[in-house]
């Protein structure tokens, strides 16, 4: 089988990891792989044989540069491969369906990161959806906001992120008795960071508060720990290379973003042991994670320090590492080729 990936970024963040992984899993099953992607610092871990079609002009302030490089880049690669897989970005989807129309599409949606309401978003993907062969969706909650937005429900598919398993060899330098909590992700405004700060500020939900992760907001983040006077409590990291050796460092993980489609981190955090929590105001991730071992949900700064404080999940590191297996990038890759290989038998889906 021959596989080409598309998406519209390649930084670091999870769908990136998403992509790389699927990459790797493609070629462990003998997949010959491509890929069409703008520059970025991922790119620098796609294995070789991989043939890339790098775009330089994926951007909004040059609509027209950036089709006309997208369809040379379709049109080249769709003489070698079988199925094409579209990561992020609905238009790329629709773009390539018009350019080759004969070949199978998939579209994985991430979730999205903008100013419009939830259902906005999805309304407009759906638009570019309309003849996608197949869309799958990280939680339940973006099914049903498809399925509102027009796809049809038999075209719909929920198919989780992966895990990676050096996640599970991590070491644990968890003690039992602390009350460190962790942020992990991009310094840019959907992270929340800010709020955490803040409620760190004012309930002292942490001995020590660690926030892992670079981004545009770092410098202004830093200087408002510096006027809360928290500088004690609050410690930047920055980026890490190998993040699998910080989540054992964490009592617990703390997602407080304005929006999330899966958070991988959740998931990363579980398989080395570590619990989460997640705010109630994200309802996808909490029908989608709110029951799983190791998840708790907090509605406020005041209940996320009331939880805290009773250690919640804190002696349950076997049972949380036994649940985050089921979601090893092996398995879950497994339901991805099994539906590449029924679009390719053109089977009932």
């Amino acid at each position: 089988m021959h596989i080409l990936y598309v998406t519209p970024y390649m930084n670091l963040g999870g769908t990136e990891r998403c992509i790389i992984n699927l990459i790797f899993q493609s070629l462990k099953s003998g997949c010959k792989v491509f890929l069409i992607s703008p520059t970025g610092d991922s790119l620098e871990r796609v294995p070789p044989g991989v043939k890339v079609y790098k775009l330089k002009n994926w951007m909004a302030s040059r609509p027209l540069t950036a089709v006309s490089e997208l369809k040379k880049a379709l049109l080249d690669a769709g003489k070698k491969i079988d199925i094409i897989h579209v990561h992020a970005a609905a238009e790329m989807a629709y773009l390539a369906k018009k350019y080759l129309p004969e070949k199978p599409v998939i579209f994985t949606c991430h979730g999205y990161d903008n100013a419009l309401p939830s259902y906005s978003n999805y309304w407009l993907a759906a638009k570019f959806l309309k003849k996608i062969d197949v869309c799958v969706v990280l939680n339940p909650l973006d099914k049903d906001y498809f399925i509102r937005a027009g796809i049809k429900r038999e075209n719909l598919f929920f198919i989780p992120n992966g895990v990676d398993e050096r996640f599970f060899s991590s070491p644990n330098t968890k003690d039992t008795c602390s009350k460190v909590v962790g942020i992990v992700g991009r310094l840019v405004r959907q992270k929340n960071i800010k709020w955490a700060i803040k409620t760190q500020a004012k309930f002292k939900f942490a001995s020590k508060f660690l926030i892992v992760g670079e981004g545009p907001l770092r410098k202004k983040l830093e200087n408002y720990v510096k006027m809360l006077e928290l500088d004690d409590q609050i410690q930047f990291l920055g980026y890490q290379e190998k993040v699998e050796n910080i989540y054992p460092l964490f009592s617990y993980l703390l997602v407080c973003s304005r929006n999330e489609a899966f958070a991988l981190i959740v998931l990363e955090a579980l398989a080395s042991g570590t619990a989460v929590f997640i705010p109630g105001w994200l309802p996808g991730l909490v029908r989608l994670w709110g029951s799983s071992p190791g998840v708790f949900v907090f509605e406020d700064g005041k209940d996320l320090k009331e939880k805290i404080e009773m250690r919640r999940g804190k002696d349950d590191v076997e049972k949380i590492q036994d649940f985050a297996r089921n979601f090893s990038w092996k398995r879950i890759f497994k339901k991805y080729e099994k539906l590449y290989n029924q679009l390719l038998k053109r089977d009932d889906l």
